[in-house]
């Protein structure tokens, strides 16, 4: 019976010391999940600022171009307004 003991508190020693390993391995993975998280937020962060700076610079190079254009535009249809203006005028 003593012997029958013995073995039975050893196995418990073992459990617990398995126990305890797989404690250790659950907080370290748990650890690296929250630096992996904290990792992925500033990311997350980073590309949100990228984002927000690509955006206004399109936008400002779309405007730009655009401003461009207009002015091209109503250049042309200026001179066309001449053109017109000329050959609707009698010559004298």
């Amino acid at each position: 019976m003593l012997a029958i003991l013995r073995e039975l508190r050893a196995e418990i020693r073992e459990l617990r010391a398995e126990g305890q390993q797989h404690r250790t391995m659950l907080l370290q993975l748990l650890d690296a999940t929250r630096r992996h998280d904290r990792r992925f937020n500033e990311v997350e962060l980073r590309i949100s600022d990228v984002r927000a700076e690509l955006e206004l610079m399109l936008k400002a190079e779309l405007l730009g171009r655009l401003t461009h254009f207009e002015t091209q535009i109503d250049e042309r249809l200026a001179q066309l307004a001449d053109r017109i203006s000329a050959v609707e005028q009698p010559q004298s």
